[in-house]
């Protein structure tokens, strides 16, 4: 049985610290992409209620990270060779309009916003946790996006973060070296927080594509 914390946690806040837990698990390859995730397993195995765990699989419905389908069951999505290459082209999309718009209006509670975000990115990678930097690598462009105060634009990206996530994961040995996570990342806080929203667009705009086609490269 996992160990939950120990504080008392009301049960929105237990929920979503399942959901992270859950989260950890996939993107650490206990569960594999189309695993079926059955609530009462899960519930044994963290020490929930069965109604915890399915308010944790909707926070990861949300995420688009878990789907439901009718009486099968929730699983773990399915990111496919195609789905690699759109997910690329949604990333690349968004996050450069997001950079963009963000570098536009960015406030002093906006440039502290995405400085914590970076700092904590930055901690993780010279601690070598391969799992929080995905996360932080995500939450970071994500951060930018709600930044940006288009709620439309923030509306499109929440359908993209599951699947990205997975991408991120996908991905993730092809920078076998954190300092390269940091290095991509600065230049692009600089430019958001500066105001120099063309070059926040360029630089938001620059290897998602690319690692796209080294994913599915050694498949062709």
């Amino acid at each position: 049985m996992r160990k939950m914390p120990k504080a008392r946690l009301s049960r929105p806040s237990l929920e979503a610290e399942t959901a992270n837990l859950i989260r950890s698990d996939i993107l650490n390859g206990v569960w594999k992409q189309g695993d079926r995730l059955v609530e009462m397993d899960l519930a044994n195995s963290f020490g929930v209620s069965q109604s915890t765990i399915r308010g944790a699989l909707k926070y990861l419905q949300a995420d688009a990270l878990v789907v439901h389908r009718p009486r099968r069951g929730h699983f773990v999505i399915e990111i496919s060779e195609q789905d690699v290459r759109e997910i690329s082209i949604l990333r690349d999309t968004l996050e450069s309009l997001g950079a963009r718009l963000a570098a536009q209006t960015i406030t002093e509670e906006g440039r502290n916003r995405l400085q914590r975000v970076f700092n904590d990115l930055c901690a993780a990678a010279h601690a070598g946790n391969r799992q929080k930097l995905i996360e932080l690598d995500l939450l970071f462009h994500r951060t930018v996006v709600e930044v940006a105060g288009s709620e439309r634009l923030n509306e499109l990206y929440k359908r993209l973060v599951g699947p990205a996530l997975l991408f991120l994961r996908m991905a993730d040995h092809l920078y076998p070296e954190p300092q390269v996570i940091i290095d991509l990342h600065e230049p692009l806080l600089s430019a958001i927080c500066s105001g120099d929203a063309e070059k926040a667009f360029a630089l938001a705009h620059r290897h998602t594509e690319p690692d796209a086609q080294r994913i599915v490269q050694p498949k062709l």
